[in-house]
Protein backbone atom coordinates (compact mmCIF):
# COMPACT_ATOMS: atom_id res chain seq x y z
CA UNK A 1 0.00 0.00 0.00
CA UNK A 2 1.32 3.66 -0.70
CA UNK A 3 1.94 6.60 1.27
CA UNK A 4 2.25 10.10 1.17
CA UNK A 5 4.25 12.28 3.63
CA UNK A 6 2.27 15.53 4.52
CA UNK A 7 3.97 17.98 7.19
CA UNK A 8 5.57 14.80 8.92
CA UNK A 9 1.73 13.09 8.63
CA UNK A 10 1.41 9.37 6.73
CA UNK A 11 -1.71 9.13 4.61
CA UNK A 12 -2.84 6.28 2.90
CA UNK A 13 -2.64 6.78 -0.81
CA UNK A 14 -6.21 5.25 -0.95
CA UNK A 15 -7.73 7.43 1.35
CA UNK A 16 -6.22 10.64 -0.33
CA UNK A 17 -7.23 9.28 -3.92
CA UNK A 18 -10.53 9.11 -2.66
CA UNK A 19 -11.14 12.56 -1.11
CA UNK A 20 -9.56 14.08 -4.32
CA UNK A 21 -12.43 11.88 -6.38
CA UNK A 22 -14.98 13.25 -4.12
CA UNK A 23 -13.86 16.94 -3.94
CA UNK A 24 -13.49 16.61 -7.67
CA UNK A 25 -17.66 15.64 -8.33
CA UNK A 26 -18.97 17.86 -5.90
CA UNK A 27 -20.05 15.51 -3.18
CA UNK A 28 -19.16 17.17 -0.41
CA UNK A 29 -22.08 16.61 1.70
CA UNK A 30 -23.14 18.92 4.19
CA UNK A 31 -20.16 20.95 4.68
CA UNK A 32 -18.93 24.50 4.11
CA UNK A 33 -15.68 25.01 2.00
CA UNK A 34 -11.75 24.65 3.41
CA UNK A 35 -11.34 28.06 4.65
CA UNK A 36 -6.75 28.84 4.13
CA UNK A 37 -6.76 25.43 3.25
CA UNK A 38 -6.62 24.06 7.01
CA UNK A 39 -11.34 24.42 8.07
CA UNK A 40 -13.54 22.94 7.78
CA UNK A 41 -17.29 22.27 9.22
CA UNK A 42 -20.16 20.77 8.66
CA UNK A 43 -24.05 21.17 9.34
CA UNK A 44 -24.60 19.47 12.69
CA UNK A 45 -28.13 17.25 12.65
CA UNK A 46 -28.18 17.14 16.63
CA UNK A 47 -30.87 18.93 18.14
CA UNK A 48 -31.66 19.75 21.75
CA UNK A 49 -33.09 16.68 22.11
CA UNK A 50 -30.12 14.85 21.74
CA UNK A 51 -27.75 14.19 24.58
CA UNK A 52 -24.99 16.00 23.19
CA UNK A 53 -24.21 19.24 24.44
CA UNK A 54 -23.54 22.62 22.72
CA UNK A 55 -19.58 23.92 22.74
CA UNK A 56 -18.30 25.14 25.56
CA UNK A 57 -19.04 29.54 25.31
CA UNK A 58 -21.42 28.81 22.29
CA UNK A 59 -24.61 30.40 22.35
CA UNK A 60 -27.57 28.89 20.42
CA UNK A 61 -30.97 30.99 20.32
CA UNK A 62 -34.06 29.43 19.20
CA UNK A 63 -37.28 31.39 17.93
CA UNK A 64 -39.55 28.63 19.51
CA UNK A 65 -37.69 26.07 20.81
CA UNK A 66 -35.15 25.66 23.51
CA UNK A 67 -31.97 28.17 23.59
CA UNK A 68 -29.17 26.62 24.61
CA UNK A 69 -25.28 28.04 25.72
CA UNK A 70 -22.22 26.26 26.60
CA UNK A 71 -20.99 27.23 29.78
CA UNK A 72 -18.34 24.29 31.01
CA UNK A 73 -17.60 21.25 27.82
CA UNK A 74 -19.73 19.05 29.28
CA UNK A 75 -22.74 21.21 30.18
CA UNK A 76 -25.29 23.37 28.72
CA UNK A 77 -27.81 25.94 30.52
CA UNK A 78 -30.73 26.15 28.28
CA UNK A 79 -34.48 27.62 28.57
CA UNK A 80 -37.81 28.11 26.41
CA UNK A 81 -37.27 31.54 25.74
CA UNK A 82 -40.52 32.39 24.02
CA UNK A 83 -42.11 30.91 27.35
CA UNK A 84 -40.31 32.72 29.78
CA UNK A 85 -42.83 35.99 30.21
CA UNK A 86 -45.55 33.27 31.07
CA UNK A 87 -43.71 30.61 32.58
CA UNK A 88 -39.83 31.46 33.81
CA UNK A 89 -37.88 28.73 33.07
CA UNK A 90 -34.19 27.02 33.22
CA UNK A 91 -32.93 24.21 32.72
CA UNK A 92 -29.59 21.95 32.95
CA UNK A 93 -27.85 19.54 30.87
CA UNK A 94 -24.77 17.66 31.89
CA UNK A 95 -23.03 15.11 29.50
CA UNK A 96 -21.70 11.97 32.21
CA UNK A 97 -19.90 9.72 29.21
CA UNK A 98 -20.33 8.04 25.88
CA UNK A 99 -18.73 8.97 22.46
CA UNK A 100 -20.36 7.12 19.81
CA UNK A 101 -23.30 6.14 22.82
CA UNK A 102 -23.53 9.77 24.80
CA UNK A 103 -25.82 9.57 28.22
CA UNK A 104 -26.85 12.84 29.70
CA UNK A 105 -29.66 13.75 32.15
CA UNK A 106 -31.30 17.12 32.10
CA UNK A 107 -32.94 18.56 35.17
CA UNK A 108 -35.45 21.75 34.41
CA UNK A 109 -37.21 24.55 36.85
CA UNK A 110 -40.60 25.85 35.83
CA UNK A 111 -42.74 28.85 37.51
CA UNK A 112 -46.04 28.51 35.71
CA UNK A 113 -48.12 30.81 37.81
CA UNK A 114 -47.59 33.79 35.65
CA UNK A 115 -48.90 32.40 32.30
CA UNK A 116 -51.82 30.67 34.41
CA UNK A 117 -52.93 34.24 36.12
CA UNK A 118 -52.59 36.06 32.74
CA UNK A 119 -55.09 33.65 31.07
CA UNK A 120 -57.44 33.72 33.84
CA UNK A 121 -57.78 37.95 33.00
CA UNK A 122 -57.17 38.06 29.22
CA UNK A 123 -59.90 35.93 27.41
CA UNK A 124 -59.47 32.48 28.32
CA UNK A 125 -62.10 31.77 31.15
CA UNK A 126 -63.47 28.66 29.07
CA UNK A 127 -60.51 27.33 30.75
CA UNK A 128 -59.55 28.96 33.70
CA UNK A 129 -62.57 31.18 35.50
CA UNK A 130 -61.96 35.09 37.13
CA UNK A 131 -62.82 33.51 40.53
CA UNK A 132 -60.05 30.62 39.85
CA UNK A 133 -57.21 30.62 42.78
CA UNK A 134 -53.68 30.37 41.45
CA UNK A 135 -51.56 29.01 43.87
CA UNK A 136 -47.66 29.26 43.34
CA UNK A 137 -46.45 26.51 41.12
CA UNK A 138 -42.69 25.53 41.33
CA UNK A 139 -42.57 22.18 38.15
CA UNK A 140 -39.40 19.86 38.21
CA UNK A 141 -39.01 18.23 35.21
CA UNK A 142 -35.68 15.27 35.10
CA UNK A 143 -34.46 13.46 32.46
CA UNK A 144 -32.32 10.84 31.22
CA UNK A 145 -31.13 11.03 28.02
CA UNK A 146 -29.28 8.37 25.68
CA UNK A 147 -27.95 9.37 22.16
CA UNK A 148 -26.25 6.64 19.88
CA UNK A 149 -24.24 7.38 16.74
CA UNK A 150 -25.44 4.71 14.00
CA UNK A 151 -22.89 6.09 11.89
CA UNK A 152 -20.12 6.75 13.88
CA UNK A 153 -16.69 7.44 11.75
CA UNK A 154 -13.16 7.07 12.28
CA UNK A 155 -11.38 10.08 13.89
CA UNK A 156 -8.97 10.46 10.97
CA UNK A 157 -12.06 10.81 8.72
CA UNK A 158 -11.48 14.07 7.17
CA UNK A 159 -14.81 14.63 5.24
CA UNK A 160 -17.31 14.86 8.01
CA UNK A 161 -20.67 13.90 7.49
CA UNK A 162 -23.18 15.04 9.53
CA UNK A 163 -24.02 12.15 12.51
CA UNK A 164 -27.14 9.58 12.02
CA UNK A 165 -28.56 9.62 15.72
CA UNK A 166 -31.11 7.64 17.51
CA UNK A 167 -31.64 9.05 21.39
CA UNK A 168 -34.66 7.60 23.45
CA UNK A 169 -35.24 9.37 26.72
CA UNK A 170 -36.88 8.70 29.83
CA UNK A 171 -38.31 11.01 32.62
CA UNK A 172 -40.74 12.68 34.77
CA UNK A 173 -42.36 15.82 36.43
CA UNK A 174 -43.33 16.95 39.72
CA UNK A 175 -44.61 20.25 41.21
CA UNK A 176 -44.91 21.70 44.61
CA UNK A 177 -47.74 24.17 45.15
CA UNK A 178 -47.98 26.90 47.70
CA UNK A 179 -51.47 28.96 48.62
CA UNK A 180 -54.52 28.01 48.29
CA UNK A 181 -55.77 26.37 45.38
CA UNK A 182 -58.90 26.67 43.22
CA UNK A 183 -57.46 25.95 39.88
CA UNK A 184 -60.05 24.24 37.44
CA UNK A 185 -58.07 21.29 35.14
CA UNK A 186 -56.80 22.30 31.68
CA UNK A 187 -58.89 20.31 29.39
CA UNK A 188 -57.01 20.78 26.43
CA UNK A 189 -54.53 19.25 24.07
CA UNK A 190 -51.16 19.82 25.06
CA UNK A 191 -52.15 21.70 28.12
CA UNK A 192 -53.86 18.45 30.54
CA UNK A 193 -50.92 16.37 30.97
CA UNK A 194 -48.49 18.80 30.82
CA UNK A 195 -50.49 20.50 33.77
CA UNK A 196 -51.25 17.05 35.48
CA UNK A 197 -48.79 17.72 38.07
CA UNK A 198 -50.42 20.76 39.18
CA UNK A 199 -53.37 18.35 41.15
CA UNK A 200 -53.15 16.25 44.14
CA UNK A 201 -49.25 15.67 43.57
CA UNK A 202 -49.55 13.51 40.78
CA UNK A 203 -46.40 13.17 38.48
CA UNK A 204 -46.50 12.71 34.70
CA UNK A 205 -43.76 10.08 33.55
CA UNK A 206 -42.70 9.97 29.72
CA UNK A 207 -40.58 8.36 27.34
CA UNK A 208 -39.90 9.41 23.55
CA UNK A 209 -37.46 8.38 20.81
CA UNK A 210 -36.04 10.89 18.25
CA UNK A 211 -34.02 10.34 15.00
CA UNK A 212 -31.85 12.90 13.20
CA UNK A 213 -29.88 12.93 10.45
CA UNK A 214 -29.06 14.38 6.75
CA UNK A 215 -31.65 14.42 3.84
CA UNK A 216 -29.20 16.38 1.17
CA UNK A 217 -26.22 18.46 1.70
CA UNK A 218 -27.52 21.14 3.68
CA UNK A 219 -30.93 19.50 4.65
CA UNK A 220 -31.62 17.60 7.78
CA UNK A 221 -34.02 15.85 9.43
CA UNK A 222 -35.71 15.14 12.86
CA UNK A 223 -38.32 13.08 14.10
CA UNK A 224 -39.72 11.77 17.27
CA UNK A 225 -42.52 10.64 19.07
CA UNK A 226 -43.15 10.87 22.94
CA UNK A 227 -45.38 8.80 24.99
CA UNK A 228 -47.28 10.39 28.00
CA UNK A 229 -48.84 8.94 31.41
CA UNK A 230 -50.53 10.65 34.32
CA UNK A 231 -49.57 8.51 37.24
CA UNK A 232 -49.81 5.27 35.48
CA UNK A 233 -53.87 5.73 36.10
CA UNK A 234 -55.19 5.22 32.62
CA UNK A 235 -54.98 8.96 31.43
CA UNK A 236 -52.24 9.61 28.84
CA UNK A 237 -51.48 11.44 26.12
CA UNK A 238 -49.21 10.91 22.71
CA UNK A 239 -46.93 13.62 20.50
CA UNK A 240 -45.15 13.10 17.31
CA UNK A 241 -42.73 16.06 15.59
CA UNK A 242 -41.30 15.92 12.04
CA UNK A 243 -39.23 18.60 10.71
CA UNK A 244 -36.59 19.78 7.71
CA UNK A 245 -33.72 21.99 8.38
CA UNK A 246 -32.55 24.08 6.15
CA UNK A 247 -28.87 25.05 6.74
CA UNK A 248 -28.29 28.64 5.21
CA UNK A 249 -24.24 28.01 6.65
CA UNK A 250 -22.82 26.83 10.17
CA UNK A 251 -24.55 29.59 12.08
CA UNK A 252 -28.27 29.97 11.22
CA UNK A 253 -30.70 27.52 10.14
CA UNK A 254 -34.62 27.72 9.23
CA UNK A 255 -36.79 24.63 10.10
CA UNK A 256 -40.48 23.64 9.02
CA UNK A 257 -42.73 20.86 10.02
CA UNK A 258 -45.60 19.19 11.86
CA UNK A 259 -46.81 18.40 15.07
CA UNK A 260 -49.39 15.74 15.80
CA UNK A 261 -51.16 15.83 19.79
CA UNK A 262 -53.14 13.15 20.93
CA UNK A 263 -54.80 12.76 24.43
CA UNK A 264 -57.00 10.39 26.07
CA UNK A 265 -58.52 11.05 29.24
CA UNK A 266 -61.29 10.25 31.60
CA UNK A 267 -62.80 13.29 29.54
CA UNK A 268 -62.46 11.81 26.24
CA UNK A 269 -59.80 11.93 23.65
CA UNK A 270 -59.17 15.12 21.59
CA UNK A 271 -56.61 14.98 18.32
CA UNK A 272 -54.65 18.41 17.31
CA UNK A 273 -52.23 18.92 13.84
CA UNK A 274 -49.85 22.01 13.48
CA UNK A 275 -47.33 23.10 11.16
CA UNK A 276 -44.13 24.45 13.19
CA UNK A 277 -41.53 26.52 12.30
CA UNK A 278 -38.20 27.51 13.96
CA UNK A 279 -35.10 29.28 13.45
CA UNK A 280 -31.87 29.08 15.14
CA UNK A 281 -28.63 31.15 15.24
CA UNK A 282 -25.52 30.25 16.61
CA UNK A 283 -22.99 32.60 18.42
CA UNK A 284 -19.54 32.74 19.25
CA UNK A 285 -19.78 29.26 17.12
CA UNK A 286 -16.72 28.81 15.14
CA UNK A 287 -15.56 26.39 12.27
CA UNK A 288 -13.87 23.08 13.96
CA UNK A 289 -10.72 21.82 13.00
CA UNK A 290 -11.10 18.26 11.92
CA UNK A 291 -8.84 15.13 12.40
CA UNK A 292 -7.48 14.26 9.06
CA UNK A 293 -5.40 15.28 6.42
CA UNK A 294 -4.65 19.04 7.59
CA UNK A 295 -5.06 18.33 11.48
CA UNK A 296 -2.52 19.70 13.89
Amino acid sequence: MNFVVIKGKMICMKNLIGFFLLFIAGNSIAQVSLVGGERIDYFSSWTERGAKVVPSGEIHLSALAVSRYGNYPKTEINSQLLLFPFAPNIGVKHEWFGQNTIVSTQHSLYYPTLGLKWARSSGFQDQIPKSAVVPHIFTFRNELIVSHIINPQPKDCFIKLPDLVLTGRLGFDFSLTSGDSQLPLLDYHFLYHRTASYYNSQKLYFAGVELDGNVYRNFNFSINADYYSIDFNGEWAAESQGKIHWHRDSKFSVSGGYKLYYLNTNYGSQFLAMPVIDFVFKLNHTTRLQNGLFKK
